[in-house]
């Protein structure tokens, strides 16, 4: 059993000088995945597993967005997300609520997370990946970011916990192969990928399609 990571200690220093260049770059891979995209019309978007919501204030920003629903079990870092997009002027849903229970009837043209799925163990990851896959709309696109494995991840990461300062400890780093096979399966379409902080503690991202 993977030893949870404390999501109230990433909350106190979510809104660091740091973190925010790091959501900045970040934001620069989903923007590069996002060409793949068409949009016609507004857009709604879920984000599962929000945590400060940087990402959505970003793409209610760039796109013409109806309504974005942000989903997240912890209430500190959903208490922060509000703040985040406080000045959007789409329509705002916040769910505190785990989100392997959540249901809607709405379908959304963007489903994304970002630093969630590679928190769970096979069964459930697959679970996530399913909800991403029904959540969002035929024609519509879903953006996933997890930490992968490189050369450079493993050596930090290492280091990190080697200082006693590593408090994700329930990451496991997956490779893109197994996210796109896992979506594959599911009838995701693969566009593009792309990674971020190649070397550091790397990221990829991939954006998919439900035709």
């Amino acid at each position: 059993m993977r030893k949870q990571t404390n999501w109230n200690h990433f909350s106190h220093s979510s809104n660091s000088f740091i973190s925010s260049i790091v959501f900045k770059l970040l934001f620069s891979g989903y923007a590069d995945l996002l060409k793949c995209a068409n949009f016609k019309k507004k857009i709604r978007i879920l984000e599962l597993g929000c945590g400060t919501g940087y990402i959505t204030k970003r793409l209610c920003k760039k796109y013409d967005v109806e309504k974005a629903t942000l989903v997240d079990s912890n209430k500190e870092m959903l208490d922060i997300a509000k703040k985040m997009l406080k000045n959007a002027s789409c329509k705002k849903e916040f769910v505190h609520q785990d989100f392997f229970k959540f249901k809607s009837n709405e379908k959304y043209d963007l489903v994304h997370s970002q630093g969630v799925i590679e928190h769970f163990e096979d069964k459930k990851r697959k679970d996530l990946l399913k909800l991403h896959f029904n959540s969002t709309k035929k024609g519509g696109y879903c953006v996933i970011y997890s930490p992968t494995p490189t050369f450079f991840y493993n050596l930090l990461r290492k280091i990190m916990e080697a200082l006693k300062i590593w408090i994700f400890h329930d990451e496991v780093p997956l490779k893109k192969e197994k996210i796109i096979k896992e979506m594959e399966e599911l009838g995701a379409k693969t566009l593009k990928h792309n990674y971020v902080w190649r070397f550091s503690l790397a990221e990829v991202g991939i954006i998919f399609k439900k035709n």
